[in-house]
């Protein structure tokens, strides 16, 4: 049972820790967010092109060179921009909790275009502003986020497999097209929606039900 001085000593230790952080170590965590947080208002505003090592400095306050010790590059604060959008997305998928394998891949289809939808410019920063960031993102060893959240997929996969008598394909190349087809259709509600005659989430519908052979067992 809980008491109450269990939590006033708990919450005593926790300030303690806290308290013993070093001010220059947080003075470093407080400007490397400040400098996330301004980049990341940049992108929103004006795009990854507008995305400079100068202009985030400026937008601080702060020399150049002190943006330097934090980030390398400008490529490097989009990378770290991109981590934590898949980790966003992973959550998003994550909270998808339905026992049935058909079911959560549709409640993932769901997520990940709501994701899109949410955070557009961030989404665009991650898959298309630039192939050679993306490319950096996903082979980059602390992209979790997108590891996490395809194994998500495959799983539900797996699970789907192992539950029927038909084999429709490897759980792993049926969870790439699986995202690639979300993939599809978020990017081109971002980049041209006059290419979308028909609502998204209705089309991720459909295409989970060709994927997963559900569609077709539905009109037995």
């Amino acid at each position: 049972m809980f008491s109450l001085h269990w939590i006033l000593r708990r919450s005593t230790l926790i300030y303690r820790h806290v308290s013993t952080i070093d001010p220059r170590t947080r003075r470093k965590q407080v400007l490397r967010q400040k400098i996330l947080d301004v980049s990341r208002e940049i992108l929103l505003s004006q795009g990854f092109a507008a995305l400079t090592m100068r202009r985030v400095a400026e937008a601080i306050d702060y020399s150049p060179a002190a943006i330097y010790l934090h980030f390398q590059s400008r490529e490097q604060i989009a990378q770290e921009l991109c981590f934590g959008g898949l980790r966003r997305l992973y959550e998003r998928l994550q909270s998808v909790t339905a026992k049935d394998p058909a079911t959560r891949l549709c409640g993932y289809a769901n997520a990940y275009l709501e994701y899109s939808q949410s955070d557009p410019e961030t989404y665009r920063l991650i898959f298309m502003a630039d192939s050679q960031l993306t490319k950096a993102v996903f082979t980059h060893r602390d992209s979790g986020g997108g590891e996490a959240a395809l194994r998500l997929i495959v799983t539900a996969f797996t699970e789907l497999h192992s539950g029927s008598k038909k084999t429709c394909g490897k759980p792993s190349e049926l969870a790439e097209l699986f995202w690639a087809s979300l993939h599809g259709l978020a990017s081109l509600r971002i980049a041209c929606s006059q290419a979308l005659t028909g609502d998204e989430f209705r089309l991720a519908q459909l295409i989970t039900e060709k994927i997963t052979g559900t569609a077709s067992q539905q009109r037995r």
